[in-house]
């Protein structure tokens, strides 16, 4: 029966993106809320930048109507954590999502200065912890088990904003952040399902309806026909809050509800890990460089992969899949290599591939040079 109402909440979060973003699409129209043009921006033309809007009314609703409808009908059934959590996780989960999509909603209309988002980032973060969610246990990564509270809460803050501007800023092609999020969501949903956790898959699947509707317009949507759009911080910020959610979730150690082992940790960050490997090398590649962390630049890994000569649609393809093969490789090596090794393989992959890039960018980048020493050779052949 349990089956039944992530499915319900997959199809209605799905039903209700279907009549809201045609919506916002006229919206856009009416309004010229279009998405500005600067030297980072790949795409061409006028498209609305207002999809990430639907998100958060799209997950709510369905949540809230699958939950509700279980207590509605099923009140001789045990109702515990494992359907419905505590009403306080639950408040401030809802509290620090409406926040982070307000403030996205007000930059994409009006803007908004990154100092006030990164606040808002922080304050919901925070609404987490007071729930009582944070890291309290590295589950023997580096060597580590119980983690402390003094340090555990300020290394969920930090955790969470990581998580929520690692998806903000990989949003720079078409499907990425919405194809790496259903990724996400749907080892999450696996997860939690597997432990019994309904409420979590709930949320999971939820998202996931609501982004397939997104992803249809916004990577196969026609910018002629005015049926494209992108999804903006209103819902790069949210997503990221969501997927945060779920992974520190997981991590949390509560002998009620998941059985830790020593791949914890590593099995929760795993889906994510594209983003986050990529946020990592951007910025301590541009403070190196002594550049502004948060100024935006072309140098995160679809921007490279772009710069190659890929069609965006490849580019996304290729990411998609990194991200779901690093996802298997370090599936395949847990119970084999302890949690530490094996994100020291994963980050020692990431950099290998990096390298490759810029090797293959250089030599592309001296090419038009070789050429231009061939035809100075053969015009001094012909001269002669």
């Amino acid at each position: 029966m349990r089956y039944l109402f992530v499915t319900l909440s997959f199809f209605t979060s799905m039903c209700f993106a279907m009549v809201i973003i045609p919506k916002l699409l006229e919206m856009a129209v009416k309004y010229s809320l279009f998405d500005k043009q600067d030297d980072r921006k790949i795409h061409k033309g006028e498209v609305p930048r207002i999809g990430g809007v639907s998100f958060v009314p799209c997950i709510l609703f369905s949540m809230m109507f699958v939950m509700g409808i279980f207590q509605k009908f099923y009140q001789n059934e045990t109702i515990d954590y494992r359907v419905i959590p505590n009403y306080g996780e639950l408040s401030f989960f809802i509290c620090g999502l409406l926040l982070l999509y307000l403030g996205g909603v007000k930059d994409d209309l009006v803007g908004l200065r990154y100092f006030y988002k990164f606040l808002m980032q922080v304050i919901s973060s925070g609404l987490l912890i007071i729930s009582g969610l944070y890291i309290n246990n590295f589950h023997g990564f580096l060597g580590i088990h119980e983690f402390p509270t003094s340090l555990g809460i300020p290394l969920t803050v930090l955790l969470m904003v990581f998580i929520i501007n690692a998806i903000n800023l990989i949003d720079g092609i078409d499907g990425l952040a919405s194809g790496i999020s259903i990724f996400a969501l749907c080892v999450y949903g696996t997860l939690y399902m597997l432990n019994d956790l309904w409420f979590y898959v709930i949320i999971a699947f939820s998202s996931i309806g609501v982004l397939l509707t997104f992803f249809y317009y916004n990577v196969f949507g026609s910018v002629l026909k005015r049926r494209k759009l992108f999804m903006g911080d209103s819902g790069s910020l949210t997503l990221g809050f969501i997927l945060g959610f779920l992974a520190i979730r997981y991590v949390h150690y509560d002998s009620n509800f998941i059985k830790p082992n020593g791949d914890t940790l590593v099995l929760a960050m795993s889906p994510l890990l594209i983003p986050m490997l990529d946020v990592m090398r951007v910025a301590l590649s541009r403070a190196i460089r002594r550049k502004h962390l948060f100024k935006g630049d072309r140098s995160h890994i679809h921007h490279k992969l772009l710069d190659l000569g890929l069609r965006e649609s490849t580019a996304l393809v290729m990411l998609l899949c990194m991200s779901s093969g690093l996802f298997a490789v370090n599936y395949l090596l847990m119970g084999v290599l302890n949690s530490s090794l094996i994100f020291a393989i994963d980050v020692a992959l990431w950099i290998i591939l990096n390298m490759y890039i810029s090797h293959l960018l250089g030599k592309r980048t001296d090419k038009p040079d070789d050429q231009k020493l061939d035809a100075e050779k053969s015009n001094k052949i012909v001269l002669e």
